[in-house]
């Protein structure tokens, strides 16, 4: 160590840092104090993190550490569809601070990030998921010693302002179609000129399954004989491509499933598998194959989904989960206990599906309620909720 004098004020104090790995130099570090105690001390915590972060130049920019820590990411084993909401992510993170040195990013900087993304119309999900890769990111810089204090732990996920018509509007009853509405998309559905997407939206409607895993299906994968399907398997579909596509396993280990069905929907796989034979389709191992052998996209269903529901006068806004969550909410109307559901469409523990389950079940307890009273009334000849009191 070396130690000087600057007046009677100040000390400087100068050390050796770590060797450069790559390099073998030494950088040197110098720090100021008001003694030499104080200098000493602030170039020993200069040094403590230097060989905490010897990898690392102090004046790294966001954009240049986000891609250091993706490249770890990678090898993590996430599914390929995860790393592009990885890579998403931080891309829109980039469009703010991209060159912004990390150490330089405060709560107050990261929190105008956030505010600004609702301001822009980001949904809530959006900036959830956002500002969940940004904690990964800057939870790494402080632990490889770039910054102190992370920004993201102070700050909070911006909300709009609740509305009196938000309160009046029933946010889970917009998750699935009720009974009558349901009966309304069956009969577009019906007028659907391809077999194939007509049984696709059945499957997903009568089956639960996710858009991915229905799309995926191999023909041996349907046992007829058992009435089951089995669902080990989803579709990444790189480039939004058609053809370029690869099979992955599904979104958890609890989505490995057999399912039962019902015999309406083999049937209606069968005479989907009969045109495709009459009309030669390409064969495939698939078992919603077009008639070029590859299964559509789900990009293609849910704008098949969508225009099915602008011909109908169902207010809802439809989208391929809906009918997932329909499928939910038709085992709830008939009785089925939430674990079961969860079993059945591949959830460990699903905030939706249990908001949905409760949902329903709820208006069946109410109802339940409403026949209770009347059949207590009318053994007890009860008038108005009131017994009559002359005849006791």
């Amino acid at each position: 160590m070396y130690y000087k004098q600057i007046d009677k004020k100040s000390w400087l104090c100068v050390g050796d840092g770590p060797r450069n790995p790559v390099t073998g130099q030494r950088k040197q570090i110098s720090r100021r104090g008001k003694s030499k105690k104080e200098a000493e001390t602030k170039v020993l915590d200069a040094i403590k993190k230097s060989e905490k972060n010897f990898s690392f130049d102090e004046k790294i920019t966001f954009d240049e550490f986000s891609n250091v820590w993706l490249e770890n990411y990678l090898f993590r084993g996430n599914k390929d569809s995860t790393i592009d909401h990885r890579k998403y992510c931080i891309s829109t993170i980039n469009n703010y601070m991209a060159k912004v040195q990390i150490n330089k990013i405060n709560t107050l900087l990261y929190q105008n990030f956030l505010n600004q993304l609702m301001t822009e119309g980001s949904s809530l999900s959006t900036i959830k998921g956002i500002n969940n890769v940004a904690q990964m990111i800057f939870k790494y810089a402080k632990e490889v010693g770039l910054i102190d204090n992370n920004p993201t732990e102070s700050s909070f996920i911006p909300k709009p302002k609740l509305e009196i018509k938000d309160i009046q509007e029933d946010r889970v009853e917009k998750l699935f179609l009720n009974s009558d509405e349901l009966k309304i998309f069956i009969e577009e559905v019906e007028r659907y000129k391809s077999p194939v997407i007509r049984t696709l939206l059945y499957i997903l409607t009568f089956t639960g399954m996710r858009p991915g895993e229905a799309i995926s299906l191999y023909k041996d994968d349907i046992d007829f004989n058992n009435a089951t399907i089995r669902i080990n398997k989803t579709t990444y579909r790189m480039n939004r491509i058609k053809g370029e596509f690869k099979l992955t396993p599904p979104k958890t280990l609890g989505s490995i499933r057999i399912i039962e069905v019902d015999q309406f929907i083999l049937k209606m796989i069968k005479e989907m598998q009969h045109f495709q034979h009459i009309y030669k389709y390409v064969e495939s191992e698939f078992l919603f194959s077009m008639n070029d052998g590859f299964p559509t996209t789900i990009d293609y269903l849910r704008t098949v989904v969508r225009r099915i529901g602008e011909k109908t006068n169902i207010s809802k806004q439809l989208h391929t989960y809906m009918l997932r969550h329909t499928h939910v909410s038709l085992l709830a109307e008939a009785g089925v206990d939430l674990t079961y559901i969860m079993n059945r469409v591949g959830h460990r523990n699903s905030k939706t599906t249990t908001e949905i389950y409760l949902h329903v079940t709820k208006g069946m307890r109410e109802n339940a309620q409403v026949k209770m009273h009347k059949k207590f009334s009318a053994l007890l000849n009860l008038d108005k909720n009131e017994i009559n009191v002359s005849k006791m």
